[in-house]
Order: structure tokens, then C-alpha cells, then sequence
């Protein structure tokens, strides 16, 4: 299992199109300075049952909304590092 698949590791971001989803999450480096991003794509279904389930698969139609949603997942990752590049300064100006 991944960190971002871990579930005590929620999402920073959600970005939703219909029934597709990106979720944006942070994990520390290795190294211990600052975060690594990761995105993961699901699109919702509902099963014979009437749950509701998540897939990686998609069908043609859905490959240009994803394709926009990653767009989006990567504008979002660089607000989020811009704003915590800026709240590092910010400390670092503090001190």
C-alpha cells in the first residue's frame, strides 16, 4: 500500500467533474524537506447493488474530462506549493 493510498492519508485537494474525481495528496520527501505531491484519479459507480464504487478505468468518452481534471490537479499543486513556499519565508522571517 501506498502513503496515498493509506487512509489516515486524506486528500489536500478535490477536483470533480461529474462522476470523475482527482484527489491531490501530500507526503514528506525522504529527505524531510517539504512534500511530495501525488494525484489520484477515480471515476464513481454505482454496482448491482445500488453502492456506490470507485474504478481507475474509463471509457473513451471520460478521457478528455480526466485529461482536463489533471490539468486542474496540476494548476491546484502549484497554488498549494506557492503557498507554502510563501508561509515558509514567512516563518523564516520570524525568526
Amino acid at each position: 500500500m501506498t502513503t496515498s493510498e493509506n487512509p489516515t492519508n486524506r486528500p489536500v485537494a478535490e477536483i470533480r467533474d461529474g462522476v470523475l474525481k482527482i484527489a491531490i495528496f501530500t507526503n514528506p520527501k525522504k529527505d524531510g524537506e517539504g512534500v511530495r505531491f501525488s494525484h489520484k484519479l477515480t471515476r464513481s459507480y454505482r454496482d448491482a447493488n445500488g453502492n456506490w464504487r470507485e474504478t481507475a478505468y474509463l471509457s473513451g468518452s471520460e478521457n478528455l474530462r480526466a485529461a482536463n481534471l489533471m490539468i486542474l490537479a496540476y494548476n491546484k499543486e502549484l497554488e498549494l506549493k506557492a503557498v507554502a513556499k510563501e508561509a515558509a519565508a514567512d516563518n523564516g522571517a520570524e525568526q
